[in-house]
């Protein structure tokens, strides 16, 4: 599967926008509990845009591709990298938000002990993560996670 481009390394504050990133579709991680060095070293060697609130961070004088994200509001800072980024509709919701991992289609047969019935009753497309086993299907968060991206 094709991937969107650019991708993205964002610092630990930047969990929930990391989660808006990958709902569109980009390749966001967030690495915990590693250096600023080994940070830069990922960044540098996976071509990926660093995202942090720091500006210390953001002013190093090492050579990386960096943006500061000022605000705290996710909206906000959704707008601030809309240089970087587009809704391209070929890739919304084509990412695991918790793990960045690729979703892949799976018949409903072989998760119908895993969602609820209910689901099971109205629902026909899935989606799984091979990595963290979450399950995806377009119910009402889905709804509203389309109507909040339609906002922005």
């Amino acid at each position: 599967m094709e991937t969107l481009k650019p991708k993205f390394l964002l610092s630990e504050n930047l969990n929930r926008l990391a989660r808006y990133l990958r709902m569109m579709g980009y390749d966001a991680v967030v690495y915990k509990s590693i250096s600023f060095s080994n940070k830069i070293r990922l960044v540098n060697k996976d071509r990926r845009i660093y995202l942090t609130r720091s500006p210390k961070e953001s002013k190093s004088n090492q050579k990386f591709n960096r943006f500061l994200i000022k605000s705290v509001k996710i909206d906000e800072q959704l707008k601030e990298i809309k240089k970087y980024i587009t809704f391209p509709n070929d890739f919304l919701f084509s990412r695991c938000i918790e793990c960045n991992k690729l979703l892949y289609q799976i018949d409903k047969g072989k998760i119908s002990n895993l969602v609820p019935e209910y689901i099971l009753q109205n629902h026909n497309d899935f989606l799984v993560c091979r990595k963290c086993g979450k399950i995806y299907w377009k119910g009402t968060h889905y709804q509203d996670m389309m109507k909040k991206l339609s906002e922005l």
